[in-house]
């Protein structure tokens, strides 16, 4: 590695880390599982995570408006949200308190404006998507796609989110292109996110994708030499994009249905739940490495989130409904 291409790498890690959110308030409302995975070989991995119970009920309700709240780091970049975090450390509450209300307003009018129109099922799980990626891969958002797409006449199509995460041991950069479904069956979310990978790696999008990093990326908080380490792994006539590693990040949202037993107790209920989910996502590993090959993506790199819901359809309708968009 040249003495370009080394400059700032030392700090790359760690500087990525430092734009991670914090998402441990989360725990009480999102219940990770964890699977033996080895079946499906060292380019796959599968988690499921599904939405706690409340007395023998899954709080759906509870999931959603801590979803939406979310929706400004989304859909705005650092900089903008700068601006409240300023004021709220000045002791200036009232100046906070009206900012971080004008983004909020911000975010969803801008959410809605890419969204409607777009004809996709995914439009919560977008935002679930992007909480995973930071939350468990540990990769941040390092361009808001969202606000791109309106604010700079960026076609609707493409990745639901770029992340990227640096390993120092490897000194690889690990780039995730985000694909959330919410379908009616896991089969069909599935198939609908790998024909969408396939038409991405068909049509080159990386490509553009990565034109979008280079020129877009929000970044505002890393110091030069990490910037400039970072674009180096995206430089295709650089040494370092060798060792950058594609990666395809998918969120498979899905109906789930459980019947309950009422003779059961809150715990009980719970706990058959999860072994009901647990056997389907088993069956998922079982098959996931076979139909990949399949699809002619044996050699590209997923990581898989599954996320049972009761309606699939509920849980995008009750989005909406909390961010105030139309019903038209």
């Amino acid at each position: 590695m040249s003495e370009r291409e080394g400059f700032g790498t030392m700090d790359l890690g760690q500087q990525l880390e430092l734009l991670l959110g914090n998402f441990t308030h989360l725990e009480s409302r999102l219940r990770h599982l964890s699977f033996d995975t080895t079946v499906c070989g060292e380019r796959i991995e599968v988690r499921c995570s599904y939405v706690s119970f409340q007395a023998g009920v899954q709080t759906i309700d509870d999931f959603i408006d801590v979803l939406a709240s979310h929706i400004v780091p989304f859909c705005l970049p650092r900089s903008a949200i700068k601006a409240a975090q300023d004021a709220f450390i000045r002791g200036d509450h009232v100046a906070a308190g009206r900012i971080a209300s004008e983004l909020a307003d911000k975010a969803k009018s801008l959410f809605i404006k890419a969204k409607k129109g777009s004809h996709r099922s995914g439009e919560a799980a977008e935002i679930l998507l992007y909480i995973l990626n930071e939350w468990i891969l540990k990769a941040p958002q390092i361009v808001s796609k969202m606000y791109l797409k309106t604010n700079n006449n960026m076609p609707v199509h493409g990745t639901d989110g770029i992340h990227a995460r640096y390993d120092d041991a490897s000194k690889k950069l690990y780039v995730f292109w985000g694909e959330s479904k919410a379908h009616q069956t896991l089969d069909g979310a599935l198939g609908s996110a790998l024909s969408s990978i396939d038409e991405f790696i068909k049509d080159g999008q990386e490509k553009r994708e990565l034109d979008i990093i280079s020129s877009y990326s929000d970044l505002a908080h890393m110091t030069d030499g990490a910037k400039e380490a970072l674009l180096e792994y995206l430089d295709p006539y650089s040494q370092a994009s060798l060792n950058r590693v594609p990666c395809f990040s998918c969120l498979l949202v899905h109906q789930f249905d459980h019947k309950a037993d009422p003779q059961q107790s809150d715990e009980d209920i719970e706990a058959a739940y999860v072994s009901a989910v647990s056997a389907s996502v088993q069956s998922f590993t079982n098959d996931i490495k076979t139909k990949i090959e399949a699809k002619g993506l044996s050699l590209r790199r997923f990581e898989f989130f599954l996320v049972p819901v009761p309606s699939a359809q509920e849980f995008r309708d009750k989005f909406q409904t909390k961010i105030g968009w139309p019903n038209d």
